[in-house]
């Protein structure tokens, strides 16, 4: 039975109450960029779609509005024709941004990525105390930073490793592999690499961030 727009309305403000935080028409106040964190609840009121388990989810005002950041994690069977029966060989990733038009949240930015990888050791994960939101430009536009591994291989592989930003349309990245063995002198990965655009000017708050947010998750042993 669908419930009526009162009763959803003070559902949903109990939701944001019993989270600590201000009420969705209060959010476009002037000042700097705030983040917050949400309880899933307010994603089901706010018929958010899931995509997976849910990783992290925070509420962020900015100049540009209202915003719901929703970080999720799938896992399962692989696709392809080699895949193992009954094992969880695909892990896919979503970071999505939502902004608040009116009473809906259209979709304004996806970082997607999976593995797939039939017949051997696949894994992938956020890092959820490193997702980050910033204004390190000083713009009033938040900077959403979201770093995770993903691997695919049969032994003790460094991780595939990323470390995303997103400002609007743009998207920065750090790639590179995690440090492995590092209890013993044969250390191994550990390489990163920016994109180019991080190597100008007026990036180099964005890289110095990057770098800081891989250099806190990189090693792994």
């Amino acid at each position: 039975m669908k419930r009526p727009a009162t009763t959803r309305s003070l559902c949903l403000a109990l939701c944001l109450s019993l989270a600590g935080i201000a009420a969705p028409q209060t959010a476009r106040a002037a000042g700097p960029v705030q983040s917050f964190r949400v309880p899933s609840g307010f994603l089901a009121f706010g018929q958010i779609p899931p995509r997976g388990t849910l990783v992290k989810a925070e509420r962020i005002v900015d100049r540009a509005g209202e915003h719901l950041l929703v970080v999720t994690l799938r896992a399962g069977p692989s696709g392809a024709a080699k895949a193992t029966p009954g094992a969880v060989e695909r892990f896919e990733l979503f970071a999505v941004l939502y902004t608040r038009k009116d009473k809906a949240w259209p979709q304004t930015w996806i970082i997607q990525d999976h593995v797939d990888c039939p017949g051997l050791d696949s894994s992938a994960k956020f890092f959820p105390d490193h997702i980050t939101v910033t204004d390190l430009d000083k713009n009033g536009m938040a900077e959403v930073t979201v770093p995770y591994t993903m691997s695919c291989g049969g032994g003790v592989d460094a991780n595939e490793l990323k470390v995303i930003l997103r400002q609007g349309e743009q998207k920065l990245a750090l790639r590179g592999t995690t440090l492995r063995n590092t209890t013993v002198s044969a250390a191994y990965g550990g390489e990163m690499r920016f994109d180019a655009a991080l190597s100008l000017k007026e990036n180099a708050a964005f890289k110095a961030h990057l770098k800081l947010v891989r250099d806190k998750i990189y090693v792994e042993d």
